[in-house]
């Protein structure tokens, strides 16, 4: 069965409005046979946009860039510490800039060949997205054990669930994934082979979860009392605002999803908020619904 494909998140700085309507109208927003992509907080997106036209760049290595929208403080930036696909709008201020990558808002085909760029420079989140969907889709059928998984005898990942670890092809395509064989194998390598990521399960499915389109958590969290069992265990950069404002509610008390929606959160990043939860062993039900990987008697 074929897999939905992740949502991509987008920041935008320095975009006029109509340059930002231009760029959002041509944005896939439904996971369909493609990637969709969404507009995000900026430090959030996985990948950024900024305008061309109004970033400037300091003796420094900084780059700012005002908003166009409203008098919030100006984004700065350092180009040697970017960690994500960037691409500038044209024309460039700034010619000493030297972008990797540039576009035309206005331009549908320009935007759809950058959001192309983004996906390929992405290709170690979307493997770590469908390993993940993988795994969700074997819940509870999986014993503790180490697979390898291979499409026409090529090797794409070695799954370590004792280890709680993946060690996968960074380039690996959706069908690839999608019609792997997964096989018993013997311990994971300690070396990687060539175009090989290592990558802990948790984090794939974290990544998972805040890409997916889909309502992950079991039906009991949509009637029990939601209850934090501990923090999450992934780097604090990745805790969206929106997640703290959940693990805000839940440190107070056991929650219900209905009171959660009522601190204002999007619904659908609601959704995604606790899946990561649920799957990162840091949320369980008041019948003890936890994630089936990370619960508190299998967690390392």
């Amino acid at each position: 069965m074929a897999l939905d494909r992740p949502i991509f998140w987008l920041g935008l700085a320095g975009l006029s409005p109509p340059q930002r309507a231009a760029l959002v109208a041509v944005l896939p927003s439904q996971p369909t046979s493609l990637p969709a992509w969404r507009i995000a907080k900026f430090s959030e997106a996985d990948a950024w946009c900024i305008s061309g036209a109004a970033a400037r760049l300091h003796d420094d290595g900084t780059l700012t860039v005002p908003d166009s929208r409203s008098a919030e403080p100006e984004l700065l930036l350092r180009l040697d510490q970017v960690d994500r696909p960037l691409a500038f709008t044209t024309p460039l201020a700034v010619p000493e800039i030297e972008p990797l990558t540039t576009f035309e808002p206005e331009s549908e085909r320009s935007v759809r060949m950058v959001l192309k760029k983004f996906e390929a420079w992405l290709q170690p989140l979307r493997a770590q997205y469908f390993l993940g969907a993988l795994l969700h889709q074997r819940v509870g059928s999986l014993p503790q054990a180490v697979y390898g998984l291979t499409h026409q005898t090529v090797l794409l990942a070695v799954v370590d669930i004792p280890r709680r670890r993946i060690d996968y092809l960074v380039d690996a395509s959706p069908v690839q994934l999608e019609q792997a064989v997964w096989d018993p194998c013997a311990a994971s390598p300690d070396a990687l082979p060539p175009r090989f990521k290592q990558v802990s399960l948790r984090a794939a499915m974290w990544q998972f979860a805040q890409h997916s389109a889909a309502d992950l958590l079991p039906a009991a969290y949509q009637t029990d009392a939601i209850r934090l069992l501990r923090p999450p265990q992934v780097p604090e950069a990745w805790l969206k605002d929106s997640l703290r404002t959940v693990l805000r509610a839940l440190e107070i008390g056991p929650t219900s999803l209905e009171q959660l929606l009522q601190s204002g959160v999007n619904p659908e990043q609601l959704l995604r908020d606790l899946g990561s939860l649920y799957f990162d062993g840091a949320v369980s039900t008041a019948t003890g619904e936890g994630h089936w990987l990370f619960s508190a008697n299998q967690d390392p």
